[in-house]
């Protein structure tokens, strides 16, 4: 693509990464809390007296995690490449911190379960979502890594 329209075009793609991830992974962890709470792994009280500070923890880790590694910088949107293996890296950068602080500070029953449902919930957004960006970065919008 033409490195003027291939400008015009990313801070639309930028904005919309930041968007579908924010709303796609919060919709992983709330999704991961009920799926787990459905089977009857975790009690009323576990969740309730640990959901909010969790997931206030989650949004922390993710958005650090995202910072660090300049996921949605401009250098990083413009290769395909180093967008894919970027949002790995946060992934499991974020896995491994969340994970951790979890395991350390909330100690509930159900936890594990808790955390393996959350980790397969992240991994197939992220397999989907980079999988259409792929598609519409070859196909459509033409970008040269």
């Amino acid at each position: 693509m033409y490195r003027s329209m291939q400008t015009q075009i990313l801070p639309y793609v930028r904005t919309s990464l930041m968007l579908t991830d924010a709303i796609c992974s919060n919709m992983a962890f709330v999704g991961a809390f009920f799926w787990v709470k459905s089977y009857g792994v975790m009690t009323e009280e576990a969740i309730w007296t640990n959901f909010y500070s969790l997931w206030a923890l989650f949004n922390l880790v993710n958005t650090v995690a995202a910072l660090h590694l300049r996921l949605y910088a401009r250098s990083t949107i413009k290769r395909l490449k180093k967008l894919v293996y970027t949002t790995w890296k946060s992934v499991v950068i974020l896995l491994a911190l969340f994970t951790g602080c979890t395991l350390i500070e909330y100690w509930f029953r159900g936890v594990g379960y808790f955390l393996l449902v959350l980790a397969a919930l992240l991994i197939v957004y992220v397999v989907l979502s980079r999988l259409l960006l792929a598609y519409l970065y070859t196909n459509h919008l033409c970008v040269q890594s």
